[in-house]
């Protein structure tokens, strides 16, 4: 069986046998009717052939090519998908890490809303699934699934953080003025009991004036600002704390002096009357008993209080009236 010709060529007649027919007579006008065709185009056939290859060795390498743009083009969108999840990833990486310090810094600090940070937490956790994602390993679906998802956390994360630092400042806007309060009600209680002098009035003064400044702070000071104006108040405080205790002991010295004088004025005036003040008489001397002696008398009466032979007497024992008691011998 023949196979049929390559497209495009011409027909290639078979040698004519010794039988003719009506037919072969037909071929043989119709190939007289063809310009060139005859033994002329026999010669021709090697390079008909050669044409026929080219040409489909050039359609075989279109369809290679188009094959080969398709496989191109399926890896550029896959690389693409990848890349585009990769840049979410790094957006939301770079998020996450200022969330992860703010809450570090903060976290010990009370907000206004309690639930911000578990909510903020629960964020943070989630993104580190998504990060940790291989997202250069993913399929054109996957990739675009991690890259949505990773965009949507970040929204996300950027959304708490802002709600976090709002209730953080909200706190520590109340905070400030809290202490700004305390502070204003003891300088003023301080103030109001202090005594003015020469060690005080001055520290009154500045007192009372950055107390007229910070009664009334306003509404739109900002934390720094009511923190600076609660630290002059309690710098003042102390000032005039200083003031008091310096005045104390300017008033504890000259007490101490005023009392040091009033002994020695006391001790000048006792001096003084001891020299002008006689001295006193001497006490007279008491007088002594002397016995009397009486001679002539001899023997011992009872209740004379003579003694025999000796010639002297002892009077009798006075019975209380200043005389000598009743002696019978007498």
């Amino acid at each position: 069986m023949t196979a049929p010709p390559p497209p495009g060529a011409h027909a290639i007649p078979l040698p004519a046998s010794d039988d003719t027919s009506p037919s072969d007579d037909l071929d043989d006008m119709h190939q007289d009717a063809i310009p060139g065709f005859g033994t002329d185009m026999d010669a021709d056939e090697p390079a008909r052939a050669g044409h026929a290859v080219r040409i489909v060795l050039t359609v075989l390498a279109v369809v290679a090519a188009v094959a080969l743009v398709g496989v191109i083009a399926a890896g550029a969108v896959t690389a693409s998908a990848r890349h585009g999840a990769e840049q979410a990833q790094a957006v939301l990486r770079e998020t996450n890490t200022i969330a992860t310090r703010f809450v570090k810094a903060h976290k010990a600090s009370d907000l206004a809303d309690a639930k911000a940070w578990s909510r903020l937490d629960r964020r943070i956790s989630d993104n580190a699934r998504i990060l940790d994602e291989p997202a250069a390993r993913l399929s054109i679906r996957d990739a675009g699934s991690l890259k949505n998802r990773a965009g949507k956390a970040n929204k996300d994360t950027n959304t708490l953080v802002s709600a976090a630092r709002r209730a953080l400042a909200i706190k520590q806007e109340a905070d400030a003025r809290e202490s700004l309060a305390k502070a204003v009600g003891e300088a003023t209680k301080l103030r109001d009991g202090a005594k003015r002098d020469d060690d005080t009035g001055t520290a009154i003064d500045d007192l009372t004036t950055i107390l007229e400044r910070a009664a009334e702070p306003g509404k739109d000071v900002t934390v720094k600002e009511l923190e600076d104006l609660a630290s002059r108040v309690e710098q003042a405080r102390k000032t005039l704390e200083q003031a008091i205790a310096t005045q104390a002991e300017h008033a504890k010295a000259k007490r101490a002096a005023e009392e040091k004088a009033a002994r020695e004025r006391q001790e000048r005036e006792r001096q003084a009357e001891q020299q002008t003040v006689p001295d006193p008489t001497p006490p007279q001397q008491q007088q002594q008993w002397i016995p009397q002696y009486q001679s002539g008398q001899s023997g011992q009466s009872g209740g004379t209080g003579s003694q025999p032979g000796n010639g002297w007497s002892v009077p009798s024992p006075s019975d209380g009236n200043g005389l000598p008691g009743n002696d019978p011998g007498l």
